[in-house]
């Protein structure tokens, strides 16, 4: 009669040892998913600063070019107002480059200053023909852009002053930048515009814009048509 007794006794010892078994891997599983979450966190936030990192590298090399481009850009104005009077050059990375940019704007000022007092010398004819020259290259730039506006079947063209300078016969590209402010002063139907993309140029203080030709214009067809007319009276064009 005392041996079933032991068996059920051994029996419920070995159930209640399970349950306390399986009490101790439910509480490891959720130390192991609490453990395994925080890892994770970790994770996400060292991924998180790994990016951040990457971006304000991203962000100083940028600058770095950039600053080097503006560098080598007032080198290169510098030397080109030098060349008036002396073969000297000046270094991108040289530490004076401020004060000789201020030296070189100060001569290209007084440069300019005598041109416009040699131009105020020239006869009525000249300024004429010098005009006409002028209103000829605007024909150049509003042949190609309506060039432009026929390709993409549009009647507004938009030109960057790279391709105003081109067309236009610029000795230099950022020439184009006073070109399409003056046929936006002169020209009907041709707007001067800011532009939405930037590019190393804004950081000289010279990009973000560009012109629009409407040919819609109630007036622009009439001024070419005058200007090539007068272009072929005076055996041009």
């Amino acid at each position: 009669m005392k041996r079933p007794f032991r068996i059920h006794l051994t029996f419920a010892n070995c159930v209640v040892e399970l349950e306390e078994r399986v009490d101790e891997l439910e509480h490891y599983r959720k130390d192991v998913a609490k453990a395994s979450a925080e890892n994770r966190q970790q994770l996400s936030s060292l991924t998180e600063t790994t990016e951040t990192i990457q971006a304000d590298i991203n962000d100083l090399t940028d600058a770095e070019e950039k600053n080097s481009q503006v560098r080598a850009s007032v080198s290169r104005l510098i030397n080109l107002v030098r060349d008036y009077k002396t073969e000297e050059s000046v270094d991108d990375d040289s530490p004076n480059l401020v004060a000789e940019a201020s030296n070189a704007g100060r001569q290209l000022f007084e440069t300019v200053q005598r041109s416009e007092q040699n131009t105020e010398l020239v006869n009525f004819r000249e300024k004429r023909a010098e005009s006409q020259q002028v209103e000829d290259k605007y024909l150049n730039v509003l042949e190609h852009a309506k060039n432009v506006a026929k390709t993409n079947d549009v009647m507004v063209a938009r030109l960057g002053y790279r391709e105003v300078a081109t067309h236009y016969g610029c000795a230099y590209k950022n020439d184009g930048y006073r070109v399409m402010e003056e046929m936006a002063e002169r020209v009907p139907g041709v707007s001067y515009k800011e532009s939405r993309t930037l590019s190393v140029d804004d950081a000289m203080g010279v990009g973000g814009h560009h012109i629009e030709i409407t040919f819609a214009h109630p007036d622009l067809a009439g001024w070419m048509r005058a200007h090539e007319a007068n272009a072929e009276r005076n055996g041009g064009r």
